[in-house]
């Protein structure tokens, strides 16, 4: 049997196409690698992580917040365990210690008290991802903050309470808790404003009995609740029976518009104080729509929760850095609602429906409902 000869140019052909052999695997195994790193920031990767959010308390304030960490889990392959914690430290703590005993990979958490449960966030910041949310612990380990930048918005409140007591005036302030950060700086940019105060964030904050005076505005009492609703009612009527001059009582915390409309009906003064609120609740909206709540500082709940579990897995899965080299804090916005925008933000359902934007950018001023 005859064998063909191989002729020098079906050779060299034979040649180059085993040169190209090592490129086009090479250019192959790039490919597959890149399409797994993308797959793996999109939250798509094999491995789905084990995250936690815990909340301070039970409130229908984290309904949004909820939704929001929700659909970032959906999105990003994350187990999500969702605590609603209660306003006890004891609790939350135990919570923590729980999910570091499941060995979570990464935590978001708003601390009830961020002095007296400072080591056991440290502790929790060394054992896996903690970030904070909602409300602070600056002075701990936490990567980083995502949520409202509270002592600005304490100062948007004052300016709703210029605008309905333009000549001046006394104010109660209606709080939960001032342990917690985002009630204290809400509190402090609240009072800093009314008195013509310099902004400065890291300003000692004022006594709980402190004489609060200015040139226009002072601050009667601060009534501390501790998210009791019917206590607050009624410390809030006790507040405006010892000082009858008060004009306005500014609620900081979700449910405050209910708390003060209760405790000012309970004075038999209904129809006679003004009231700024914070958030948007229906007992809120029901109250700007009435006209016994003059305007409410509105927060980006939805996004809120988004966030700290976008972030969160993206830190865990090693594409976000925050820490000394990383961001530290990640203001979202806030809006102000009014009656004359009540319907257009009914309307366009604003904290439910807004979706998460990628751009990192910080607000650095609130906007009007519209």
């Amino acid at each position: 049997m005859s064998q063909r000869m191989t002729t020098p140019s079906e050779s060299s052909g034979a040649n180059r196409r085993r040169s190209r052999l090592p490129f086009i695997l090479t250019i192959g195994v790039c490919f597959i690698a890149a399409l797994s790193i993308y797959l793996w920031g999109r939250g798509t990767s094999v491995r789905r992580v084990k995250l936690a959010v815990v909340t301070w308390n039970n409130d229908a304030f984290w309904d949004p917040v909820i939704r929001g960490a929700d659909d970032a889990a959906a999105e990003w392959t994350v187990k999500l365990t969702t605590i609603r914690s209660t306003p006890e430290v004891e609790t939350q703590s135990k919570h923590v210690r729980d999910l570091l005993a499941e060995r979570v990979d990464g935590i978001a958490i708003s601390p009830n008290n961020p002095q007296a449960q400072a080591a056991l966030l440290n502790e929790a910041a060394e054992k896996t991802v903690l970030i904070t949310f909602d409300s602070d612990a600056p002075q701990s380990k936490r990567r980083l903050f995502v949520g409202t930048d509270d002592y600005a918005a304490g100062g948007f409140a004052a300016e709703e309470v210029r605008e309905v007591l333009p000549e001046g005036g006394s104010v109660i302030i209606s709080v939960g808790s001032l342990d917690t950060v985002n009630g204290r700086d809400r509190r402090q940019g609240l009072i800093d404003t009314l008195l013509d105060r310099p902004f400065k964030r890291e300003r000692t904050p004022d006594a709980i009995d402190a004489q609060l005076k200015g040139a226009k505005y002072s601050i009667a009492a601060t009534v501390l609740d501790g998210a009791d609703v019917a206590k607050g009612k009624t410390l809030i009527a006790a507040a405006l029976k010892a000082h009858p001059e008060v004009k306005c009582v500014v609620g900081l915390w979700s449910y405050s518009a209910g708390v003060a409309l209760g405790g000012i009906e309970q004075s038999g003064k209904a129809g006679q104080i003004k009231v700024i609120a914070f958030d948007e609740s229906p007992e809120t909206q029901a109250g700007i729509e009435a006209g016994s709540v003059q305007a409410s500082i509105v927060q980006d709940q939805y996004r809120i929760g988004y966030e700290a579990v976008r972030i969160l897995a993206s830190t865990v899965r090693g594409l976000e850095q925050g820490g000394p080299t990383g961001p530290r804090t990640i203001y979202l916005p806030i809006h102000v609602l009014r009656q004359d925008n009540l319907e257009a933000f009914r309307a366009e359902n604003r904290i439910r429906r807004l979706a998460p934007n990628r751009d990192g950018t910080q607000p650095t001023s609130a906007t009007r409902a519209t």
